[in-house]
């Protein structure tokens, strides 16, 4: 017998829907208004009525939530306990909208975390353990991420809920679990994104270093901002485009990484693995190999937003497998391949690897030094554009990650319930405006101590990360 909510835990919505219609191999409903022989509000009424609450966004109703008798927090004998199955039923129906379609799913995939990691910060981690350092390190925390990714998608293929991996510690392991990895992954996002809006504007300086970095801060919060309150299409629509860059730039530098390493240079001649044998393999020994991982872990954080995102995919059962199998050419092409080319064509005492001024200025970028090192005048300029991009990008992931996991920690009675309000868009605007509100420490990048904050900033993303893969296997 079907269930009978709206008679047993009250009237869910208040408007009228169309029937619902089921795209193709999906069991998920897409649901639009019926206005029926009236007439549609105008636009900027539509405008106006997105940023109202959801009807559908709780399972028991949005009216006195808290009061209400099924609550997932309930008193017994006085004391009050915690009712998880009550609270994994509100992450049933939280009201996200399902826009993302599966080329959205396959470019965060394969591309929707290279940042500042892969760009930028492996330049510190070469100089710290050398080239075969950086390599080892590198393929042994991909090698554990993609066993990671494999019991991601399997469970999220199965579970395409909200809050994705922190409402499964919570429904499989114990809430107290599923609160301490929410928040933990919920934090590392918001750590992130004045991380990256920061790198960002240090990436302008490679052109003119006297430029306030003010006013790009503004900028660049600005931008990320708005396309996600433009709703999950238009964030998916971002990150395929930004994606897209990013592959053929990484694409690019393999190829061109190869011609120069072969002698495509008629001042530097053939190369070859001359850089591992002089000044050698290894830096500083043990220490400096684990010295890398930390930059490792920070270079591939976000691969698991594609479980993230399957709360919002139109039908997750058929894309996220796709989407998951691309993680291994990820990982093979665009960091061991390219960071293979990297320590074949940078020396690590290479003094330009610590001119940064810490592990997020692109000045220090690998990539752009193996570029200008072979008298290439153009394109160390196009590399930066596209560090730029890739900066900007995972900006726009962390909004997107840490937005969506406070929204479902509200759901679950972890967080402050107010951060659980999805607008009928299907936005979590209150997560949003917290994520947003973390963006403004990106003015730090003025301070005197800003690289100080930023190798920590960088260092707690990636420990964080480690946490929260450890979590889902």
């Amino acid at each position: 017998m079907a269930p009978r909510r709206d008679i047993e835990l009250g009237t869910l919505n208040s408007i009228k829907l169309k029937d619902d219609t089921l795209t193709q191999g999906s069991s998920y409903s897409m649901r639009e208004p019926d206005f029926g022989d009236g007439i549609p509000p105008k636009r900027f009424e539509r405008f106006i009525d997105g940023f109202k609450r959801d009807p559908a966004s709780n399972f028991f109703g949005n009216e006195n939530f808290n009061h209400h008798e099924n609550a997932s927090f309930r008193e017994h004998d006085g004391a009050h306990y915690y009712d998880l199955r009550l609270a994994t039923l509100e992450t049933v129906q939280t009201g996200l909208a399902r826009k993302l379609k599966g080329r959205h799913l396959q470019m965060i995939a394969i591309g929707g975390s290279i940042g500042t990691g892969l760009f930028v910060a492996s330049g510190k981690a070469l100089a710290t353990g050398g080239p075969a350092s950086l390599l080892l390190a590198f393929s042994i925390v991909g090698a554990m991420l993609y066993c990671t990714c494999q019991a991601l998608g399997e469970l999220a293929v199965l579970f395409p809920i909200a809050g994705s991996f922190s409402s499964w510690a919570t429904r499989f392991l114990d809430p107290s679990w599923g609160f301490a990895m929410g928040w933990n992954y919920a934090m590392q996002w918001l750590t992130v994104l004045p991380l990256e809006i920061i790198a960002a504007a240090m990436t302008i300086g490679y052109w003119d270093e006297r430029l306030t970095r003010a006013i790009f801060v503004t900028v660049f919060l600005t931008v990320i901002i708005l396309i996600n309150m433009f709703g999950i299409k238009v964030y998916g629509e971002a990150e395929f485009i930004f994606s897209i860059i990013k592959v053929v730039a990484v694409i690019s530098f393999i190829l061109l990484g190869i011609v120069l390493n072969l002698g495509g240079t008629p001042d530097r001649g053939y190369i070859g693995g001359e850089y591992w044998h002089n000044p050698g393999a290894f830096k500083n020994g043990f220490k400096g190999l684990c010295s890398v991982f930390v930059t490792a872990a920070f270079s591939f954080t976000g691969t698991e937003l594609v479980g993230l995102a399957a709360a919002e995919t139109i039908n997750p059962r058929k894309s996220l497998p796709t989407a998951i199998k691309q993680v291994f050419w990820r990982i093979t092409i665009f960091y061991i391949a390219a960071l293979t080319l990297v320590g074949l064509l940078v020396k690590h005492d290479n003094p330009r690897l610590t001119d940064g001024a810490n592990d997020a200025d692109a000045k220090a970028s690998p990539f752009v030094i193996a570029i200008e090192a072979a008298g290439i005048q153009v394109l160390p300029s196009v590399m930066n554009t596209v560090i730029l991009i890739a900066v900007l990008s995972v900006g726009n992931s962390a909004v997107f990650g840490s937005s969506r996991t406070l929204a479902a920690l509200a759901n679950l009675n972890q967080a402050p319930k107010f951060l659980a309000y999805i607008d009928r868009k299907g936005r979590p605007l209150a997560a949003l405006t917290v994520a947003g509100a973390f963006g403004f420490l990106s003015f730090l990048a003025d301070l005197s101590a800003q690289n100080d904050v930023l190798d920590w900033l960088l260092a707690i993303s990636g420990l964080s990360s480690i946490f929260t893969w450890g979590s889902i296997c």
